[in-house]
């Protein structure tokens, strides 16, 4: 399913029967993983606090921006980032 059919479903779309719940379920499994990217995670998955990784992705190399500072979303997956997680640790 794409992205785009799986907002036309979420946002009223209508169907009827079996086949539509079904396209229901995987538009809400599409929805939910959107929606968790914004719940923002520890650059330290593995509670390791001198390794920076995104929690979703796994990457660390996007984590920050050309000058050094923090970005506030992983730029390899679109991952929220808990910089605060970073302060709590230090």
């Amino acid at each position: 399913m794409t992205v785009e059919r799986a907002a036309e479903i979420l946002g009223g779309a209508k169907g009827h029967g079996e086949e539509f719940y079904g396209e229901v379920v995987e538009a809400c499994v599409i929805g939910r993983d959107a929606v968790s990217k914004l719940v923002k995670k520890s650059p330290f998955p593995d509670g390791d606090k001198s390794i920076y990784a995104c929690a979703c992705c796994g990457s660390g190399e996007y984590l920050f921006n050309e000058d050094g500072n923090y970005n506030r979303y992983c730029g390899n997956c679109g991952q929220a980032i808990d910089w605060d997680a970073d302060r709590k640790r230090g």
